[in-house]
């Protein structure tokens, strides 16, 4: 018996949805913020990531649609996951500052801070945490994923191109330092209207971490010429 072909082509990969949306207060950045945390079913990596959605006016602006504030472009920060400094206030790199920053500007314009489970620049904590030792050894940030046999950077952001997406957010202004991310978005379809960078939160203790990320990873931070390279 002949089976007929199908009439129809090859499936298109589905959009991300928005699953659910939960209200919560953030107690952070020295202060009490509204926000919304998002969740998503059908982003590209499966990951569990989440956007946090916060309205303009530190808390007391109106929210839109995708609480993000009201009117203009939103200003929007994807932040990788990194429990040391987010959770234990790690001083070996800046991610934690970095997050404060951003939820305090945005929570101020409103906007989003996408936080995208992408720990150690995508390979994992456990990995992270043995480049931690290589680097005690003297090598940098980078050399040290290298000599795990992972790459330098193994972050995709097409995932985070989707969340925005499915909150109807084509057009940002994206807090950040790292060219990367905005190359990938717009090669994912998000236009980004404008770069704002982030403060240089430089610590003695992580000088030659962002001296690596500025001269290595090609981040636009700008360091004392004294700080190691």
């Amino acid at each position: 018996m002949s089976v007929r072909p199908s009439a129809a082509g090859p499936t298109a990969p589905r959009e991300a949805a928005v699953r659910a949306r939960v209200p919560l207060t953030l107690d952070r950045a020295e202060r009490r913020l509204p926000a919304e945390l998002v969740t998503f079913r059908g982003l590209p990596d499966a990951g569990e990531h989440v956007a946090c959605l916060l309205p303009g006016g530190g808390g007391s602006g109106g929210r839109d649609e995708n609480g993000t504030g009201s009117g203009g472009v939103p200003l929007v920060r994807l932040h990788s996951e990194c429990l040391t400094g987010d959770v234990f206030g790690s001083t070996r790199c800046d991610c934690g500052p970095q997050l404060d920053e951003a939820l305090r500007r945005i929570s101020a314009e409103g906007g989003a801070v996408l936080y995208l489970r992408q720990e150690g620049r995508g390979i994992g904590l456990y990995n992270k945490l043995d480049a931690y030792l290589l680097q005690g050894a003297g090598t940098d940030t980078f050399e040290a994923n290298r000599l795990l046999g992972r790459g330098t950077d193994e972050r995709d952001y097409a995932a985070a191109a989707a969340m925005l997406r499915a909150l109807g957010l084509r057009r940002v202004r994206l807090l950040t330092n790292n060219p990367d991310k905005v190359r990938q978005l717009s090669d994912h379809g998000i236009h980004v209207e404008d770069t704002v960078p982030t403060r240089v939160h430089l610590t003695r203790e992580n000088a030659a971490y962002l001296a690596a990320k500025a001269h290595l990873g090609r981040h636009t931070l700008t360091l004392p010429a004294e700080t190691a390279r």
